[in-house]
């Protein structure tokens, strides 16, 4: 999937800016999330990416499937990317307004790939440490590899720590073909 997080940002912003001044944080991070649900259903999706269909209906069918379960603001954000072409992009929307969310409370969420399973013990050293690191709240989600042969890959934000065997190896064979 390409990423669109350059697009998708000022509309996070917008929807995060206006989220807070009004303390409907969780509200509109619910509506983003349903928003996501219906714009890649696979029927919708396929509408939404259909020449034959006007910005005005494909807004309307989002609205149709939600309107009820969605504020005034929150349907105009709707009818807003529809008329920029942008619905499709609602989940980079959502994934870049908890970035900002997050940032706002002082909070990360970093996900650690190893080779191995680790332990409770590691990943409560792992999460000190980023925090440490970072200065700020750790969310640790992890997930195994094995094909890192051994190691980490660490994502936190924009901090990318790759100290996988694998990296390593591929940086070596690099090396040894020049």
């Amino acid at each position: 999937m390409t990423d669109f997080t350059t697009v998708a940002r000022p509309y996070a912003n917008a929807v995060y800016e206006l989220a807070s001044q009004s303390d409907e944080l969780d509200s509109w991070n619910d509506a983003l999330s349903n928003l996501v649900n219906v714009v890649s259903d696979t029927q919708v999706s396929k509408l939404l990416s259909s020449p034959d269909m006007s910005k005005q209906q494909k807004s309307d069918l989002v609205l149709q499937v939600l309107a009820d379960n969605l504020s005034e603001k929150q349907q105009n954000l709707v009818k807003l990317m529809a008329e920029n072409g942008r619905l499709p992009l609602m989940a980079d929307v959502l994934e870049q307004f908890e970035v900002t969310r997050a940032k706002a409370e002082n909070k990360i969420e970093a996900e650690v790939v190893s080779a191995f399973e680790l332990s409770a013990q590691q990943k409560d050293e792992l999460a000190n440490t980023l925090k440490n690191k970072l200065g700020c709240d750790i969310t640790l989600t992890t997930t195994v590899d094995e094909s890192l042969i051994g190691g980490v890959l660490i994502k936190a934000g924009d901090t990318i720590i790759d100290a996988s065997m694998k990296s390593q190896l591929e940086s070596l064979a690099l090396s040894l073909g020049r």
